[in-house]
């Protein structure tokens, strides 16, 4: 009885012997494990780095020569309800691209297919756009504000924004391709019509409502509003008060709405002299990623091979050692 505590503290002091030899084992491990490797770089590094120099050489001249990469980003506006116009015809065209149909990209005017290497749009995402349809606001409720909801790629409908992304494999042939796509892009006789139908309808309610709005402020006038200036009659300003009372409240809330619709269509009236009005455009945005970079590329993937047979080879020894002691 008396002597079981002593057992036990050398049964601990044991344990604790042999968690300390192992401890130490495994940073002689890892220590050796590190010679090894700074051996094998010392022992094969004139080797490696010739490799290496011959790869940096190899990949800035093929980056020189022809084999890079350019993106072109342009921002435009699908007008008269053209967005789904606007992406079949994005589709169209790239399908037609990977088919090698030179005939048709070449009725698109476009003559150096050869540099063209694909082409793809997707909505520009504004959420806070997207939410200020009333209709669409009601849907976003209805799923509990799912952000999901508004960024699928079916709803790229509902954003006035769209980018179109261009990629090319020479400098100088995107300006080109956008004049070509965005000339294919407006050449639907079906919307052309449709648009000047609507711009007609638009520049007319815009002036109905510059006259409505024109009235309103003249009834707040001979309600005694404090205007703080005259009116110019040509000019398109909605003068409101600056405390309204209870009785002119409902003027002024729609002497707002009418200046939020005359905004708008002032806006609409300028975006919609074209089916795709096109925004903003870059053009030849060079590709310098350590992938499309092949002077960085082609250096990195020898390192990377070199090192990994090193290893293979450092992981067979090592195997083969265990395996002759336990024989």
């Amino acid at each position: 009885m008396n002597d079981n505590p002593s057992q036990r503290q050398g049964s601990d002091e044991i344990d604790l012997g042999v968690l300390l030899q192992k401890t130490g084992d495994f940073f002689k491990w890892i220590i050796r494990g590190v010679y090894h490797i700074l051996m094998f770089y010392k022992r094969f590094g004139i080797a490696l780095l010739i490799l290496l120099i011959i790869a940096f050489v190899v990949g800035y001249f093929m980056d020189n020569s022809g084999g890079s990469s350019y993106k072109s980003e342009v921002v435009v506006v699908p007008n008269f309800g053209s967005a789904d116009y606007l992406y079949s015809g994005i589709q169209e065209i790239e399908t037609k691209r990977q088919g090698g149909d030179i005939s048709f990209l070449k009725g698109m005017g476009l003559e150096i297919s050869g540099g063209f290497n694909g082409i793809t749009v997707e909505p520009v995402v504004d959420i806070y756009g997207f939410l200020e349809d009333t209709d669409r606001l009601e849907a976003f409720k209805a799923l509990k504000g799912d952000m999901a909801m508004a960024k699928n790629p079916e709803m790229a409908v509902n954003y006035r924004y769209h980018r179109i992304t261009i990629r090319t494999g020479r400098k100088n042939d995107a300006k080109e391709i956008v004049s070509a796509v965005l000339r294919f892009l407006n050449s639907n006789e079906y919307y052309r019509q449709v648009g000047d139908s609507l711009k007609k309808n638009m520049i007319s309610r815009l002036e109905t409502s510059r006259e409505a709005a024109l009235y309103v402020n003249d009834i707040l006038r001979a309600q005694g509003s404090n205007t703080g200036g005259t009116l110019d009659p040509g000019s398109t300003a909605v003068v409101l008060r600056s405390e309204p009372t209870a009785a002119s409240a409902e003027l002024v809330d729609a002497q707002q709405e009418l200046f939020k619709t005359i905004d708008k269509l002032s806006i609409s009236a300028v975006d919609a002299d074209k089916v795709v009005k096109e925004v903003s455009q870059r053009l030849d945005i060079p590709q310098r990623g350590i992938i499309t970079t092949r002077k960085w590329m082609f250096p990195l993937t020898v390192f990377i091979v070199f090192s990994g047979i090193f290893l293979l080879i450092f992981l067979f020894r090592r195997m083969k050692e265990i395996a002759t002691e336990e024989g």
